[in-house]
């Protein structure tokens, strides 16, 4: 385990552990442990919390300098994506539509300091029948959409459109319709946005998820990047659970309610591993991961510390442990079949060309 030092150092610094953050320190070379850290996608944050102690948790001079010159980029980066979310935004509300941000655009302007988290774009999600004049307003301000046959991939087998803002530097954005695949998972869209609380974004007022469907997406989420070493998500965890009668017990209601409590068991799992004292046990005894699931994975558990499966960037391994923890597995040969005819299948998405022909 000496090899996985760098992450065991940045997981202390996560859980808070400054004992431990100040016993491995001096074991590991900074410019290793700033690597470690933007690998992790944590580094403005962690950067922020190690300034905050007055003895930087002992790490060396060299480490808190490289941070600092990586978060001053997460400062400029997020200027140019809130200019351009704003301006979406205005769009989007001079049209009538009122999306719900979605993470990072939701969380930056709730928990954090405006330099202290990276967001990699820009995630809005609007009501169906407001798909297409949301899109119309985008891409006549300059907005590009995937050309075909791509656009039309995104469409029928996705839950959201990428999009690229005008400008020399790229700005990328997703129009959601959903949280995730229809046809996989049951996420109830009119559900979130009776639920949905108001966010107000530099003067304008939009929505955002409550904190129960929040915390329910993003452990949806983390199934769904396969255990994606990112951190940043484990940090917006413990915000979420820090909130002043935020609802375990309704997380777990959500998840079932969503057909997801098995992808959901299982995000558990990884990150528990992660941050113990975060996740309350009991939960996993609430969402459960089957007996033969686990049997069927456990060849491709990892023992470093920040991975639960070996592999799991390759998509051969993905697609297994999709098929594995699939909520219904008697719907397998129809979520394959699915797979292989949902490019050439007219959907019911008001965005389909095909769909609006007929």
């Amino acid at each position: 385990m000496r090899s996985h030092l760098d992450a065991q150092l940045l997981l202390a610094v996560v859980r808070g552990d400054w004992d431990l953050t100040a016993s491995l320190a001096p074991q590991v070379p900074a410019q290793r442990f700033v690597d470690r850290c933007l690998a992790c996608d944590v580094h403005p944050w962690v950067d922020a919390a190690l300034r905050a102690r007055p003895d930087a948790a002992g790490l060396a001079p060299a480490a808190l300098a490289g941070l600092g010159t990586l978060r001053a980029k997460v400062r400029a980066d997020n200027m140019l994506l809130a200019a351009r979310a704003e301006q979406a935004l205005d769009l989007l509300l001079a049209t009538g539509v009122r999306p719900i941000a979605l993470k990072g655009v939701d969380f930056l302007h709730r928990f954090y300091r405006f330099d202290e988290r990276t967001s990699d774009d820009v995630d809005l999600l609007v009501r169906r029948q407001d798909l297409a004049a949301a899109l119309r307003a985008l891409e006549a301000a300059g907005w590009e959409a995937p050309a075909e046959p791509r656009r039309t991939h995104y469409i029928r087998s996705s839950h959201h459109l990428p999009l690229v803002a005008p400008g020399p530097v790229p700005v990328n954005f997703e129009l959601h319709w959903n949280l995730a695949q229809a046809g996989r998972y049951g996420v109830d869209v009119d559900g979130l946005f009776r639920r949905a609380r108001p966010l107000a974004i530099s003067g304008r007022d939009v929505l955002r998820l409550d904190d129960v469907d929040a915390a329910t997406h993003l452990l949806l989420h983390h199934f769904s990047h396969y255990f994606d070493p990112r951190l940043k998500w484990l940090v917006d965890f413990g915000h979420l659970a820090a909130a002043e009668g935020f609802d375990w017990a309704g997380v777990v209601a959500r998840c079932r309610e969503w057909r997801i409590a098995t992808a959901a068991g299982i995000s558990l799992v990884h990150l528990r591993k992660l941050h113990p004292r975060l996740f309350p046990a009991g939960l996993l005894r609430q969402l459960p991961v089957a007996r033969w699931r686990r049997l069927l994975s456990a060849p491709l558990l990892s023992n470093h510390p920040l991975e639960l499966y070996r592999g799991s960037g390759k998509r051969r391994v993905q697609l297994y442990l999709a098929a594995v923890m699939l909520e219904r597995p008697a719907e397998l040969p129809g979520w394959l079949l699915h797979r292989r005819r949902r490019d050439v299948s007219t959907g019911d998405n008001p965005l389909d060309a095909r769909h609006d022909e007929s």
